[in-house]
């Protein structure tokens, strides 16, 4: 049975941990990275930048954390974290990036200044008088002392302070925190608060921001507060504010039950100034009304509230199967900045035969929090049919994400397991305004200090309408080399891409990702996998028929997801080449195990071209601006539909039909395309028999061929195409073993 988990994101001034991954942010080379907490929390950066949070503990009040980010900076921090910050525990030991720079070794290293005797701390391991280190194994026994912490503090009230003993752990490296020197006259805001039950509070969290500008008060350090008797304290700088109250309760196993929410949007603070945000005020659950018969599965409530300038601070509260969400509904609108809040939920169809089915919904509201029961007519809904591919069965990991124009600072979503191969329906709230990006993982590991997804498939920004319906296919056979694509408006610029191949001046950057999938804006894992894995690879890059650059696009290991490369031709009008193999063996592997793709266009110097607002010529770095002067290099692309292919990947014996679509890079230079062929091969390419391949019109052919298996087991079949265009473009591609023949399927 799955464990209730709530997760509170909380994004502070325009920056956010786990954001949206761009397409920019994808092409970037990197294997997974993962920064251990204190507390034995991880979080996993997978190389197409999705971050995962991996709780050290499957239940209780240990799970629940707080994301925040501030000034470039990503915070991860466990609620029952939150009391002790500056009071024992440093917010450096929540830092994701200086604990992925710090940590070696699988080791998390700590300093600890005493205030007094000197006792063991919970999973430190000391190697001097104030240093050491933790594991991920020995921060979970942290993680369990601080829960139990937590609860004996919130149990007896008061004002918390880490630990039995006088000690103050920051991370090694981190200087210790100088004390704050207000800036401007201040006054006390108390937020008084009784729980669900009607008492005092002592222990839920109470956020303040400022919203006529939120860098005079909305610092980490300063902007969340605990409850203790009732009443939560906070020194500001005159000026309109925002608070909010978030109860979660819990049973007696420390499994959370509830969560309610409690916001006052605006209040005015001139002088010292008091009001109160009762838990018996969130009287509206979050409810859905849907066609079919559906039950909660996961989802949460999204609130942001934004200053003058429009720099957000945003909470995230995503709950898990069966935890109701109730809110307060609010009447007058915001003066000042701006509110939104939605629920976010995944409803899945009740246990029965058939094809299985679910929603995922989300509805946004300005201004004011609106009650929070939601009727959706089939009027509304987009018809997604998905199905997911696997030659093995598998429990694979599936997130979709819904993301609006307003959330600047990003937002946090989870995923969800699935069994593969699959197919289901799902429904989709059709708002233009929502882009949905997620991906989905063939299977996925745990181990210790790590968690990754495998033979993967990224999904980039796209819209619905309400009313249409559309096919998904994920890792549907044969898998092959593909880059970025955008499906938004080329002037956009809420989802940035990288196009696979740019030339600036003389110089050409390449980045493509092997083992793609046949959806329009899918990219695959490439050469990243696990240890139980083989790759292997080549490429090479012609000039005129000599050779300017070769290598092997997997020397850096088991963590390059794509083949990328930068190199310069000569000025001159000339004919490009470029090579790329790639080959993946392992266990979870025996379908599309290798391709060996040529592309051949002609390439000349470029200059005074520019990309629409949709792309870059390269991925963004903060502070730096968008180069957009640079021309996409006219390499065709190929995409495949096998007819009649089971959820396996197998087809049947007898006549098999390969719809093949040829197209170019978008934003290059689109030339006709003049022909295409394919032959097919039974016995892994030792030898091969032409399809009978014909033109369907805008650059699509169907090849057509009989095939049969040698023997009942089945074989693989392998393929080979060829395309050209007017302008002399060719690509030249061979995969083997592309999909399953005959045999089980």
């Amino acid at each position: 049975m799955r464990k209730t988990l709530v997760m509170l994101a909380v994004l502070a001034a325009g920056t956010g941990i786990v954001t949206a991954p761009t397409a920019a942010a994808a092409t970037g080379s990197a294997a997974a990275a993962t920064a251990v907490l204190i507390t034995g929390d991880q979080v996993v950066t997978a190389p197409g930048g999705n971050a995962t949070v991996v709780p050290a503990v499957q239940k209780g009040i240990g799970r629940e954390l707080v994301h925040l980010g501030l000034a470039g900076r990503s915070y991860e921090l466990p609620v029952v974290a939150l009391p002790y910050l500056g009071r024992g525990l440093d917010l450096s030991l929540f830092d994701v990036g200086a604990l992925s720079r710090a940590e070696q070794g699988g080791r998390l290293p700590v300093t600890i200044d005493w205030h007094g005797q000197h006792t063991a701390v919970p999973g430190v391991a000391m190697t001097g008088p104030d240093t050491g280190y933790l594991t991920a194994d020995s921060a979970k026994k942290f993680g369990a002392a601080l829960v139990s912490r937590y609860l004996s503090d919130r149990s007896h009230g008061g004002t918390p302070s880490y630990g039995p003993q006088d000690a103050a752990i920051r991370l090694a490296g981190t200087p210790t925190s100088p004390p704050r020197r207000p800036a401007y006259p201040m006054h006390t805001l108390t937020v008084n608060a009784n729980d669900p039950t009607g008492r005092s509070d002592d222990g839920d969290t109470v956020f303040a921001y400022n919203i006529d500008d939120g860098t005079r008060f909305g610092d980490p350090n300063e902007s969340a507060a605990q409850l203790s008797g009732g009443a939560a304290k906070f020194s500001v700088p005159e000026g309109n504010y925002s608070v909010l109250a978030l109860f979660a309760s819990t049973d007696a196993e420390g499994d959370v039950t509830g969560v309610r929410i409690v916001s006052q949007p605006q209040i005015a603070v001139t002088a010292d100034t008091a009001t109160r945000l009762d838990a018996d005020r969130a009287t509206s659950q979050v409810t859905w009304v849907t066609p079919r018969p559906a039950l909660l599965d996961d989802g949460g409530f999204f609130f942001r509230r934004a200053d003058v300038a429009g720099r957000g601070f945003s909470l995230d509260i995503a709950n898990g199967p069966g935890v109701p969400v109730w809110v307060a509904p609010t009447n007058e609108p915001v003066s000042i900045g701006e509110l939104q809040t939605y629920p976010y939920d995944r409803l899945i169809s009740p246990p029965a035969p058939g094809k299985p089915y679910e929603y995922q919904l989300q509805k946004a509201t300005t201004g004011v929090i609106p009650e929070q029961r939601y009727v959706v007519s089939a009027a509304d809904l987009v018809t997604v049919n998905a199905n997911y591919y696997s030659e093995v069965n598998s429990v694979g990991y599936r997130q979709r994400a819904g993301m609006y124009a307003f959330e600047r600072e990003g937002n946090v979503r989870s995923g969800h397991p699935l069994d593969l191969p699959r197919t289901q329906t799902e429904y989709l709230l059709g708002d233009p305004d929502v882009l949905w990006y997620g991906g989905t993982a063939k299977y996925y590991e745990e181990m210790p200090g790590f968690t990754a997804w495998y033979g993967a498939q990224y999904d980039t920004a796209r819209t619905y309408r309400a009313g249409e319906t559309v096919g998904e296919g994920w890792n549907k056979f044969p898998l092959h080399p593909a880059g970025a694509a955008s499906l938004l408006n080329p002037s956009s610029t809420r989802w940035i891409t990288v196009p696979p191949v740019v030339r600036a001046g003389d110089e050409v950057s390449i980045t493509l990702v092997p083992f793609s999938d046949n959806q329009p804006g899918h990219t695959g894992m490439g050469y990243y996998g696990e240890k139980r894995d083989t790759f292997t690879g080549a490429y090479e890059i012609d000039q005129n028929g000599a050779t300017v650059a070769a290598g092997d696009p997997t020397a850096s290991g088991h963590g390059a997801r794509e083949f990328t490369t930068k190199v310069t031709l000569t000025p001159d009008r000339a004919t490009a080449r470029l090579v790329l193999d790639a080959t993946r063996t392992g266990p979870m592997y025996t379908q599309s195990t290798r391709s060996h793709t040529e592309w051949t266009w002609t390439s000349t110097h470029q200059q005074g071209s520019t990309l629409p607002d949709a792309f870059v010529c390269a991925p963004r770095r903060p502070g730096v601006p968008p180069d957009r002067s640079c021309a996409v290099e006219p390499l065709l692309t190929l995409g495949y539909d096998v007819q009649g292919m089971s959820f396996a990947g197998g087809v049947g014996n007898g006549a098999q039909g390969v719809d093949v679509t040829v197209g170019h890079l978008q934003q290059s230079t689109a030339s006709p395309i003049t022909g295409a062929s394919l032959r097919y091969s039974t016995d892994d390419g030792k030898t091969w028999l032409d399809a009978t391949t014909t033109s369907t019109g805008d650059g699509t052919f169907h090849a057509a061929f009989d095939a049969s298996a040698p023997d009942y087991h089945g074989a693989y079949l392998s393929l080979r195409t060829t395309a050209t265009d007017s302008a002399g473009s060719r690509i030249d591609e061979t995969l083997v073993d592309a999909y399953r023949l005959g045999g089980e399927q």
